[in-house]
């Protein structure tokens, strides 16, 4: 089963690319003799949602490689509490799920040390590509620099309402905070990540 990721919903940012292989999660239920009914469930879950877990993991500051593993983290927290999220909140479980393990994983003294040398799209940007993969790329940089500037909540505000396009009311729910302060971490949010953008784009570049 392949999973296919969607574009990013960003304005004046292009679609990005990149997605984990399915195949290499390896997620399975938790007991060996999970019903296949519940072990269906969690099959399908991690084919509808994993896009969306690894965009997240992604744009909350993990590295590439770091968020696949980390995907694989989330669907196993699932697979051992399926028995107690009910369908409906599943997505919103996921996604709730996945900022508590970025966010984990950002503060561990290991991803500190290591993530930036061990982030393969950070080595593979030497390489020859062509025009559009070079913007693409540069683009994808420029945001994930610029969403580092800002901080925790309202990063991850402005990841589930613009660039998944998540509603105030699921960002409420998954954040656990009141719609009114969604609608005013997002317009924090979008100042600071315009104001991050501009400062970005004016540095010069270093010469080879």
């Amino acid at each position: 089963m392949a999973a296919t990721l969607p574009s990013l919903a960003c304005p004046g940012i292009e679609p990005l690319t990149g997605k984990p292989s399915l195949e290499a999660l390896q997620i399975v239920a938790p007991a060996a003799k999970r019903e296949s009914a519940a072990h269906a469930r969690l099959r399908a879950a991690v084919g509808d949602h994993l896009g969306l877990v690894w965009r997240v993991l992604r744009r909350t500051g993990l590295g590439a490689a770091d968020a696949e593993d980390a995907s694989q983290d989330v669907f196993w927290v699932l697979a051992q509490r399926l028995a107690d999220v009910p369908e409906r909140a599943q997505r919103s479980f996921l996604v709730s799920t996945a900022l508590r393990v970025a966010s984990d994983r950002r503060h561990s003294k290991w991803h500190r040390s290591v993530s930036a040398g061990l982030d393969v799209e950070a080595r593979m940007s030497e390489a020859p590509l062509p025009d559009e993969a070079v913007d693409i790329r540069r683009a994808g940089a420029l945001l994930d620099e610029a969403l580092a500037a800002l901080d925790e909540l309202e990063r991850s505000v402005f990841v589930l309402a613009e660039l998944e396009q998540m509603t105030r009311v699921e960002v409420a729910e998954v954040l656990a905070i009141p719609e009114g302060t969604v609608a005013s971490r997002l317009k924090r949010a979008r100042d600071a990540l315009e104001t991050a953008v501009r400062r970005l784009r004016s540095r010069p570049r270093s010469g080879r």
